[in-house]
């Protein structure tokens, strides 16, 4: 019996061993840098607009977050279930002035099998969670490789100044000029570019321009967001063609 025993007593503890593990995402809706934090332990480096945490062990979770807007800091604090064998997708969301932000989970998808590269992980450490450095936010495409469109964000003030520096000029390619001059050396954000392109005139210079500066998108994932500012449906065809080529 003794020896029924013990090879059933190894088999029960090597169970943990073959569990399998889960993975969670989280995203900005409207394209936010966060940063996050996992059960106290810091997970992304810089500000960033998408984190993947994988492996992770399955079960409760907490999960902290800031989140840096134009409107202010919107902080958070929420538990988690992650089952086993899935990746979880949670979509992070601010509400209103309220300095409140909140997650909405919005898939569970079953893990496949690995293969080729392991998922990336990130690190335990942090400089300083409260105080990021004047570059952030960084953030990378969803593919979590680094894109050289995303750097050196335009900031909102740099924004504002942009779009005051337009308003003043009345030639539609002196603002033309103005725009391209602004981001050929900056990245930024889909949600930007519609406030840049509603300050423009003419349907052809918006055309020209949301091409510009698809190149210096940080967020290429967003960039229907601009669509509802074109009258013609032919204009729309025109950018769906120019992104999809790259």
């Amino acid at each position: 019996m003794k020896k029924l025993l013990l090879p059933l007593l190894l088999v029960l503890l090597a169970l943990p061993v073959f569990a399998q593990n889960a993975v969670v995402t989280f995203t900005a809706e409207r394209g936010e840098a966060f940063y996050l934090k996992l059960d106290g332990r810091t997970i992304n480096p810089t500000a960033t607009n998408f984190v993947r945490i994988a492996p992770l062990r399955p079960g409760m979770h907490y999960v902290e977050l800031k989140v840096r807007t134009r409107q202010g800091l919107y902080q958070m604090g929420q538990r988690i279930l992650v089952p086993d064998g899935v990746e979880a997708t949670y979509v992070v969301r601010t509400h209103g002035r309220s300095g409140k932000a909140y997650l909405r989970l919005v898939s569970e998808v079953p893990l496949a099998p690995p293969i080729g590269r392991p998922l990336p992980r990130y690190p335990d450490r942090y400089e300083d969670y409260d105080h990021p450095s004047p570059r952030d936010p960084y953030p990378p495409r969803h593919d979590d490789r680094y894109t050289p469109q995303c750097h050196n964000l335009l900031t909102g003030r740099e924004l504002d100044r942009l779009l005051g520096t337009m308003r003043s000029r009345n030639f539609e390619r002196t603002k033309l000029s103005i725009a391209r001059d602004a981001v050929r050396n900056s990245s930024l954000m889909a949600e930007d570019l519609k406030r840049i392109l509603q300050e423009f005139d003419h349907e052809t210079t918006r055309v020209e321009f949301a091409k510009y500066a698809y190149d210096y998108l940080c967020d290429r994932e967003h960039f229907y967001y601009i669509y509802n500012l074109f009258r013609f449906d032919s204009s729309v065809r025109e950018l769906e063609e120019y992104s999809s080529h790259y």
